[in-house]
C-alpha cells in the first residue's frame, strides 16, 4: 500500500491511538518505548481500510497489551533485585 492510498487520521483518533504513551510517566524510557510502540501500531491501522469498529477497538487493545508487557517486564525487574 503507498502513501496516495492512506486514510487521513482524525485528531480525535491521535487521543485515542495515543492512550498508551502514559506509560512514559511510569515506565520511563521502557514505558516511552511500548507506549510509542503502541501509538505507531495504532496509527498505522487507522490509515488503513479496515472497518471504524476494528479502528476502535484496536489501539484499546493494543495499549492494553503495550501495558501487559510493561507490568511484567517491571515484575520480572523487581523479583530479580
Amino acid at each position: 500500500m503507498g502513501p496516495a492510498n492512506k486514510v487521513p487520521v482524525p485528531i480525535w483518533a491521535h487521543f485515542l491511538c495515543g492512550w498508551p504513551l502514559i506509560l512514559v510517566a511510569f515506565g520511563g524510557a521502557i514505558g516511552g518505548g511500548l507506549g510509542g510502540m503502541a501509538y505507531g501500531i495504532s496509527i498505522s491501522l487507522f490509515q488503513t481500510s479496515l472497518p471504524m469498529m476494528v479502528k476502535i477497538v484496536a489501539p484499546i487493545l493494543i495499549g492494553i497489551a503495550a501495558v501487559g508487557i510493561w507490568l511484567s517486564i517491571a515484575v520480572t525487574v523487581a523479583m530479580n533485585r
